[in-house]
């Protein structure tokens, strides 16, 4: 179920914004900046601008439809029908904005698909993660659809596992809690199916606000920039596990837009919500409609 690739240039490993990058947006990772009641609700409105989107996109996505046709229609949407800002810088500070407005998944594509004639077949996986500004504040979430609503019983098992660690993530997001804990208990339920994290760069959450990643970076699974970083009341961040059905590893190509991709060509999925720590737990600012993001735990309903 392999899409077509784009050449196999990989750049060199990059796991933080470039210093340069970082000068220019004033970003510290070793910090996280404390929100006010008033930014989360601009980041409120953003998210539900994102979550929209998405909900927008879902009937375009069919079988035969391009990736650059559904790049083209998000624009629209992003731009004409809500009037934000296309955010496409990555982790590391690459902007591809001249080439996508949004980041695509296919298949063994991570994320930064680059858009291109190639029509959507009936058994991929396809995902888009919208990232935007609206008055300055940065919306962020993804989602992957089975084009067709048909496909292999490993990728279907694969887009409900990675789809359910973040649900994992979110569940376990408080004050008090550590991230390295939170990182451990996803990477052992998604470990628990035979999946892998993918470790590629840019492929963590972070930390969000008036710029996509505005301090920590954080792996969902164990990893030394999580040790000693604990969740406070008011941080926003993303729960975006990155899982794999194959080794684990990945690279990012030398295309326009810097795709990430698994190197054995396994399928790679993730979704991706935003969250504001709360008193005692977190709210989902990007949540879509009818949507439910209750952890189910099969470990707590196995027969004995």
């Amino acid at each position: 179920m392999s899409s077509p690739r784009e050449e196999m240039s990989p750049l060199a490993r990059e796991d933080v914004m470039s210093p340069a990058a970082a000068t220019a947006h004033n970003v510290d990772y070793n910090a996280i900046p404390i929100k006010t009641p008033g930014q989360i609700a601009m980041m409120r409105e953003a998210g539900k601008i994102c979550a929209q989107i998405l909900q927008d996109l879902t009937p375009h996505v069919q079988p035969g439809v391009t990736t650059q046709q559904i790049n083209d229609i998000a624009y629209d949407f992003i731009v004409n029908k809500y009037g934000a800002d296309v955010d496409r810088e990555d982790l590391s500070g690459y902007d591809s904005s001249e080439y996508a407005c949004i980041s695509i998944a296919h298949n063994e594509i991570a994320f930064s698909g680059e858009p291109s004639a190639i029509p959507l077949k009936k058994g991929d996986l396809f995902g888009v993660d919208v990232s935007l500004k609206k008055e300055g504040w940065c919306g962020d979430t993804q989602r992957m659809w089975i084009v067709g609503d048909e496909t292999s019983s490993q990728a279907r098992l694969l887009t409900a596992v990675g789809y359910q660690a973040m649900c994992l993530g979110i569940s376990l997001v408080r004050p008090g809690a550590e991230l390295q804990k939170i990182a451990e208990e996803v990477q052992a339920y998604v470990e628990s199916f035979g999946f892998s994290m993918l470790r590629v760069p840019s492929g963590t959450g972070h930390s969000c606000g008036q710029v996509h990643a505005d301090g920590w970076l954080i792996p969902y699974y164990h990893d030394p920039r999580n040790e000693g970083r604990v969740l406070e009341k008011n941080m926003v961040i993303t729960v975006e596990p990155f899982i794999c059905a194959g080794s684990g590893e990945g690279t990012r190509l030398s295309n326009n837009t810097r795709s990430a991709v698994t190197v054995d060509k396994s399928l790679a999925v993730y979704w991706e919500h935003v969250v504001a720590v709360t008193d005692t737990g977190c709210e989902v600012l990007d949540l879509r409609e009818d949507e439910d993001v209750t952890f189910y735990d099969h470990r707590n309903h196995e027969s004995a």
